[in-house]
């Protein structure tokens, strides 16, 4: 029987209401086999469903186009490119991207467990045995590591653990509390469809002929690399200490943050201030590094990159502000919308100690008050620019939902003991894959060296 387009939301809604009940009460603990094989049944109706609203809603406004009078060509490619369909089939815009190779959505909702992704989750069922065994051996990751401290050797980690470190990495970072998505990857390249080319609109006389205005598609490739952390501890600590299953995976979590934070700013900067700073000291060539927003802005966007100058900027007490006020506007002038911007902790002290010819503390404009700063460190505050040594820095801003962080599946361990036995202690190393892509660059701007003491 043929349900009509009301019957099939009030089925979405229901399965969608299902599944997060579901996610809710088996947050901590493996799906029971006969949980699991429901999960899968309703996971498989509610994306039939979803397709069939999504293909019927453009359906819909193709029609109302040709109604029109208007124009239309390529609705595939509007399918691929797309926006995450809520469960009434309206367009959401907080996750506008789609895997080109299957249709499914491609990032991680904000407040949606890694783990609950279709991607991984079908991944987390694809490895339910191995998984069981390790999970009924160990019991935890700290139990894992236990078992690994006396014998050199690697392990993958079940999801379940690895999932959890993952969101304690997206809770630790940056760039993603700012908005950055994740995005799951099965396989060493995903792509996903991004919009590059807005479609225009234009008056014309009675009669005249409408002219042709199609947007312009892509894609963001990731290529998944290698990013490994190193975790050291005695190896009395490791057998004894009652709570080393958190203390390692915020150690994995933390180091993860660090460098996702380092590289979607800096990744692929190889020349001038930066690489000369204290905090690096080195260039972040791409490839093994991915390329973050700097270098993809200096690549393709480099309007969008202010200051640079020879000596950096210093900031003009009359217009204090400017430079900040200038960064914010500038995604502004190609229609997008920057919902943060990202400092060090250096330049947010600085700005906060300004004070006016009176001594009271200097206003903030209120464009900059109404965007979120976030700080991190991985923003050194120590750039060399020509005459200005050790106290320059930048500032990013930026929607941060156009920036996205591939993860790959899988999460691996590996234990050193002879490295460190003649110390006593045990080195654990955590091999984290994936990449970083923007999918639209004049989303983001940064003002390269600017005074930050």
């Amino acid at each position: 029987m043929t349900m009509t387009r009301e019957e099939r939301a009030a089925r979405v809604a229901d399965l969608a209401r299902w599944i997060e009940e579901t996610s809710r009460e088996w947050e901590d603990h493996p799906f029971p086999d006969n949980v699991q094989d429901e999960w899968e049944r309703n996971n498989r109706e509610l994306r039939e469903h979803q397709i069939v609203l999504a293909e019927l809603q453009d359906r819909d406004g193709d029609l109302r186009q040709l109604a029109a009078g208007g124009h239309v060509e390529g609705g595939a490619i509007g399918m691929a490119y797309g926006s995450e369909r809520t469960v009434d089939g309206s367009r959401r815009g907080d996750a506008p991207f789609i895997r080109l190779s299957d249709g499914r959505r491609a990032t991680v909702a904000r407040g949606e467990s890694y783990r609950r992704h279709p991607v991984v989750a079908d991944a987390e069922r694809a490895s339910r045995e191995r998984d069981k065994h390790v999970l009924g051996l160990h019991g935890s990751f700290g139990d894992l590591i236990r078992s690994m401290s006396t014998t050199s050797g690697s392990a993958v980690v079940p999801t379940v653990w690895a999932s959890d470190i993952i969101d304690r990495a997206r809770n630790l970072a940056a760039v993603t509390r700012a908005g950055a998505q994740l995005t799951p990857m099965d396989a060493k390249v995903v792509q996903i469809g991004r919009l590059t080319t807005d479609p225009t609109a234009a008056f014309r006389a009675e009669g005249s002929t409408v002219t042709a205005s199609d947007p312009v598609f892509d894609n963001v490739t990731l290529t998944a690399k290698t990013l490994s952390a190193l975790v050291v501890g005695s190896m009395e600590w490791f057998q004894d200490a009652p709570n080393v299953d958190e203390i390692v995976k915020n150690a994995i979590a933390q180091a993860i943050a660090q460098t996702l934070d380092q590289q979607a700013l800096f990744g692929g900067v190889v020349a001038r201030g930066e690489t000369g700073a204290t905090a690096f000291n080195t260039t972040f060539p791409t490839p093994p590094n991915p390329r973050g927003v700097l270098a993809s802005l200096l690549a393709d966007a480099a309007s969008s990159v202010l200051g640079g100058g020879a000596n950096g900027t210093a900031q003009t007490a009359a217009t204090f502000w400017n430079e900040i006020i200038d960064t914010i506007f500038q995604p502004q002038l190609f229609n997008e919308a920057p919902n943060a911007m990202l400092w060090s902790s250096t330049m947010a002290k600085f700005y906060a100690k300004t004070y006016n010819t009176q001594n009271d503390p200097m206003r903030v404009p209120p464009v900059v008050e109404a965007m979120e700063r976030l700080v991190t460190n991985q923003i050194p505050s120590s750039f060399t620019q020509g005459t200005s040594t050790t106290n320059m820095t930048d500032v990013f801003c930026g929607d941060w939902k156009q920036l996205l962080i591939g993860n790959r599946l899988g999460l691996q361990v590996q234990t050193l003991t002879e490295r460190y036995a003649e110390l006593g202690q045990l080195g654990i190393i955590a091999h984290w894959r994936g990449d970083v892509g923007l999918a639209r660059p004049r989303a983001f701007s940064v003002y390269r060296y600017l005074k930050s003491n």
